[in-house]
């Protein structure tokens, strides 16, 4: 009886010598594995080298933090990408309007120069000084917006008289670009819940945008659908496709790819921060070369 006992007892601290050793192994594997993803800083997990219930449910929650720390690893790393393509995105849209104001400055100094080339070359630094101001404000703004620092106060807003209002102060600039404009906007509309000064921003930049790349025309329409005013500018367009859509609002983006000082394609992505941060819905769509532009504005209950 004693023989058998000792026996068991035998086999017993066998396997707890065995389960012991095997647990040791799960763990000084699992201390190397940390320690390589430490080093390499690779996306791996921590594998265990033999079943063992009770450290798998350790491990369990170890790779969870592993993945969640690899997952801001990499947030991180494409927010710092991001940020220098965006400075090297602000450097070349600055430079570009200040090298041009520079050399026609140098021209204005040469002694051969005409008082008609003269007054040329003023205009031109003034148009070049007035892009180089509208630059700095859309960076400004966009940070703005960005942080939670643009301030909105939501109130009863005209659509109507603030889209007719800065159409006619446009009206010069369409001339110039030979852009002929057909307004269809009906007058009697719901008051909308927005900021006037947001409204009048977001209209600047949607016409704006149309100035530098609406070939031709530009439609504009505004009508009353259920309980929302729908606003639409739309325009023929050359180069744009459906996948340019879905970055037509991002930071920076811009379809041609090219880069004239003027256009830092940061118009639509301040358009679509202010709409959304007011409450109200915007989206663009590509149609047989139709660029178009729509928001759903949402109406203020009536009194």
């Amino acid at each position: 009886m004693m023989g058998a006992a000792v026996v068991i007892l035998t086999v017993l601290l066998c396997i707890c010598v065995v389960a012991l050793l095997l647990k040791q192994k799960n763990i000084d594997s699992a201390e190397e594995q940390l320690r390589r993803i430490n080093v390499t800083h690779t996306n791996g997990r921590v594998q265990l080298t033999s079943p063992d219930r009770g450290l798998e449910r350790l491990f369990i929650q170890i790779n969870a933090v592993l993945d969640a720390r690899q997952a801001a690893d990499a947030d991180y790393r494409n927010k710092e990408r991001q940020l220098r393509g965006q400075i090297a995105n602000i450097s070349h849209d600055l430079r570009t309007p200040l090298t041009a104001i520079r050399g026609y400055l140098q021209l204005l100094h040469d002694p051969n120069c005409t008082s008609e080339e003269r007054n040329s070359y003023l205009q031109i630094i003034e148009k070049r000084s007035e892009a180089l101001q509208t630059l700095i404000t859309n960076f400004y703004d966009l940070s703005r917006v960005e942080s939670g620092e643009y301030q909105t106060t939501l109130g009863p807003v005209d659509l109507y008289a603030v889209l007719c209002e800065l159409i006619a102060g446009f009206y010069n600039a369409f001339s110039e670009q030979d852009l002929e404009v057909h307004p269809d906007l009906e007058e009697d509309l719901p008051m909308v819940i927005a900021d006037k000064d947001a409204v009048v921003r977001i209209f600047s930049n949607l016409l704006q945008n149309a100035l530098q790349h609406a070939q031709g025309a530009l439609s504009i329409r505004q009508y009353r659908q259920a309980n929302i005013v729908v606003t639409q500018f739309s325009n023929p367009v050359t180069g744009l496709t459906q996948q340019d859509m879905e970055h037509i609002f991002d930071r920076f983006y811009m379809a041609d790819r090219v880069r004239s000082g003027q256009n830092t394609g940061l118009g639509l992505c301040i358009v679509k921060k202010l709409v959304e941060h007011m409450g109200h819905i915007v989206n663009a769509t590509l149609d047989e070369g139709n660029f178009c532009i729509t928001i759903q504005w949402n109406t203020a209950p009536k009194a």
